[in-house]
C-alpha cells in the first residue's frame, strides 16, 4: 500500500517528534507558574482598547489498523494539521469578527477515509458583525454573516472541536437573554458548503472558496429555562432542515423537521448528577444523492440520551457515569418510508469517541450503553476511560458510517464493543497542550474486526 509522499518508515516520524517536542517541553511545563496567565498575541502587539488577535495550530497523528470501513483502506495514517487565526473589533454596541482556517493532511493513503472533514485549505470561517441592545430586561444580540455555533447539547448543531475542519453557517443569529436567565436563540441559515470534495483534491491539499447556496437551508428555535426545573436547567428546541438540487450540488432532498426537549443537572462534587434529551424528528427525504432518484419516502425517526452520573469529592474530583444511547433505524429498505435518525451538523466525539479515521458510530440506527470515567489527578491534566457496547436499533438498516449492512436481518444486532482512554495534559495552561488517545474496537457478525485506533497531538494556542 503507497503512502503520500511515499517514504520508508513515514509514520514513525510525526510520532517520534510529537513525543520528542513533548520530553522538550517537560522544563517548559516545570519552570511554569501557575500564578502566570496563559500568553496572548493580542497583548503582545499592545493592540489599541477594542481590538483583539488571536489563533491556535493543531497538528494530530492519527493512525488506524483493521478498520471496519470496508471501503476504504483497513490501514491507514494520517498527519493533520489545523491552524486558525482570528481578529475583532469591540465597542459596547458593535462587534466584528473575522476567522480564518487552514487545514491540511498528509501521510493519507489514496483510499484513506479522509475527506472535508480533514481538509479545507485556506479558507474563510468566520466573517460576521454582532449588534447588541437592550429591550426592557432582555438582552438581544444580533449576528449577521459567516458563523459557527453550539446549540444546546452540540449534538444537532455544533462547532467541531476534534474534526479537522469546522461547520459555519451563513445568515442571522439572534441571542436574547433575560435577567431571570431564561435564552432565547433564533437562527435563519445557510450551511457552508466546505469545498473542494474530490479526493484527489483533497490529498493534494487543493484550495477552493467554500460557499453556501440554495442547496442547503437551516432554521432553529433554541429555549434555555435555568429556572423552570431548577436546580436542573430545561432546553426546547425546534430546528427545520431543507435540502433541494441545484444545477451544481445534488442532495438528498431532505425536509426535516426536529423538535427536541432536554433537562440536565451540572456536575458537582459530592452529588449526582443527570442529562435526558428526547428527539423526535419528521418530514421526507431521498434514500440517495442521486438525480434520478426522485422518490420522497416519509421520515419519522427518533433519538433518545440518558446520562446519570456522580463526582466524588476528592482532590481529582472523578467523575462515573452510565451514559445511554439509542437513535432509531430504517425498518425496511424496500419501503416507503425511512425511520433512520439525522443527527444533521452535530457531533459524536465526546459520545462515540474521535471522528477521523475513527468513528464508525453515528447517533443513526444505534443502542449503546456505556460507562465513563473523567478525572483531574492534576490541576494540567485530565484523564478518561471509557467502555461502550454497541447494537443496531434496526437489524436491516446500516451500522453507523460503516456503510456495512445486512437487508436481510440475519447477522443479529450486537456490534461489538469498544474501550477508550484519553489523557489531555496542558504543559502551559492556555498556551500548550498535549492530547493523545486510543480505542480497541472489538466487533462481531458484520465485520469481525479487532480494530485499533490511536492519535496524539499538540495545540498551540497565542
Amino acid at each position: 500500500m503507497r503512502l503520500l509522499p511515499c517514504v520508508n518508515a513515514q509514520p514513525i516520524k510525526p510520532v517520534f517528534s510529537l513525543f520528542l517536542l513533548a520530553t522538550l517541553l517537560l522544563p517548559v511545563q516545570a519552570s511554569y507558574s501557575q500564578s502566570n496567565s496563559p500568553l496572548r498575541l493580542a497583548e503582545s502587539l499592545n493592540l489599541s482598547e477594542g481590538f483583539s488577535l488571536s489563533g491556535s495550530h493543531r497538528t494530530r497523528f492519527e493512525n488506524i489498523s483493521d478498520s471496519v470501513r470496508p471501503a476504504n483502506s483497513i490501514n491507514d495514517q494520517v498527519l493533520a494539521q489545523r491552524t486558525i487565526l482570528a481578529a475583532g473589533y469591540k465597542n459596547k454596541r458593535i462587534s466584528v469578527n473575522l476567522e480564518l482556517m487552514d487545514s491540511r493532511q498528509h501521510l493519507a493513503d489514496t483510499d484513506s477515509i479522509i475527506g472535508t472533514g480533514t481538509v479545507n485549505t485556506l479558507d474563510l470561517l468566520q466573517a460576521n458583525m454582532t449588534y447588541a441592545f437592550q429591550t426592557s430586561k432582555i438582552s438581544n444580540q444580533v449576528k449577521v454573516g459567516r458563523f459557527t455555533t453550539d446549540w444546546g447539547s452540540r449534538r444537532l448543531v455544533a462547532r467541531n472541536r476534534f474534526r479537522n475542519t469546522l461547520n459555519s453557517f451563513e445568515g442571522l443569529e439572534l441571542v436574547s437573554r433575560s435577567d431571570s436567565g431564561n435564552q432565547l436563540k433564533v437562527l435563519a441559515s445557510r450551511p457552508v458548503r466546505r469545498l473542494p470534495s474530490d479526493r484527489a483534491s483533497l490529498l493534494d491539499n487543493e484550495r477552493e472558496s467554500d460557499e453556501s447556496s440554495e442547496a442547503a437551508k437551516l432554521f432553529g428555535v433554541h429555549l434555555t429555562l435555568p429556572n423552570l426545573l431548577s436546580p436542573a436547567t430545561s432546553e426546547l428546541y425546534l430546528i427545520d432542515f431543507r435540502e433541494k438540487d441545484t444545477a451544481d450540488v445534488n442532495t438528498r432532498n431532505r425536509r426535516l423537521q426536529t423538535i427536541g426537549v432536554r433537562v440536565f443537572s451540572p456536575a458537582q462534587a459530592g452529588s449526582f448528577d443527570f442529562d435526558w434529551e428526547s428527539m423526535y424528528q419528521s418530514g421526507q427525504r431521498h434514500s440517495s444523492t442521486n438525480s434520478s432518484d426522485v422518490e420522497s419516502l416519509q421520515h419519522r425517526a427518533f433519538f433518545h440520551y440518558l446520562k446519570l452520573g456522580y463526582t466524588f469529592d476528592t482532590p481529582s474530583k472523578p467523575h462515573l457515569l452510565f451514559e445511554f444511547d439509542y437513535g432509531s433505524g430504517d425498518g425496511s429498505p424496500n419501503d416507503d418510508s425511512n425511520e433512520r435518525f439525522d443527527s444533521l451538523y452535530g457531533v459524536t466525539t465526546f459520545e462515540f469517541g474521535p471522528g477521523g479515521l475513527y468513528g464508525p458510530t453515528s447517533r443513526s440506527n444505534i443502542v449503546s450503553p456505556g460507562l465513563r470515567l473523567v478525572t483531574n489527578p492534576r490541576s494540567n491534566l485530565n484523564l478518561m476511560f471509557s467502555y461502550r457496547h454497541f447494537w443496531l436499533a434496526s437489524n436491516t438498516d446500516s451500522w453507523g458510517r460503516t456503510g456495512l449492512r445486512d437487508p436481510s436481518g440475519n447477522s443479529g444486532s450486537y456490534l461489538g464493543q469498544h474501550l477508550e482512554s484519553r489523557v489531555r495534559w496542558d504543559v502551559v495552561p492556555g498556551n500548550i497542550r498535549i492530547e493523545g488517545g486510543a480505542i480497541f474496537l472489538k466487533t462481531k457478525n458484520l465485520s469481525n474486526k479487532n480494530s485499533l485506533y490511536s492519535y496524539i497531538a499538540t495545540v498551540f494556542t497565542f
